[in-house]
């Protein structure tokens, strides 16, 4: 097997090794993430229900409503936006996702890309 398959089946390995020890913290933290979720989800559904003014990031980025076609997308694409701003404190009053992370930081620049290029197709 040539160094760099080794090093990276080396890696792999590790990985699974942290994964499996670190399991409990995992599930943990992905149940947080799903009742932030939903909990972000049900207060933009009251908002939306109450025809509250929302603020001008979101506006800019996803409308003052939803679309009577995709709605669900909508909701969906407007809750991880939510999600995260309370997730990594922005507070900017113009852009919904803040500034990009300044240096590489793998599941919040991940995030913020995947957020970006989604905003972007909506």
């Amino acid at each position: 097997m040539a160094g760099p398959a080794r090093a990276a089946q080396a890696a792999l390995a590790r990985d699974d090794s942290l994964r499996q020890a670190k399991a409990s913290l995992i599930e943990q933290g992905d149940k947080a993430q799903r009742k932030l979720n939903w909990l972000l989800r049900g207060r933009l559904a009251d908002a939306v229900r109450d025809r509250a003014l929302l603020p001008m990031w979101f506006v800019t980025v996803l409308g003052p409503v939803p679309p009577a076609h995709r709605t669900q997308e909508w909701m969906d694409h407007a809750t991880q936006v939510l999600a995260y701003r309370v997730t990594y404190g922005i507070t900017d009053q113009a852009v919904a996702l803040g500034a990009a992370p300044d240096e590489y930081v793998p599941r919040r620049t991940e995030w913020h890309r995947e957020l970006i290029t989604n905003l972007r197709r909506w």
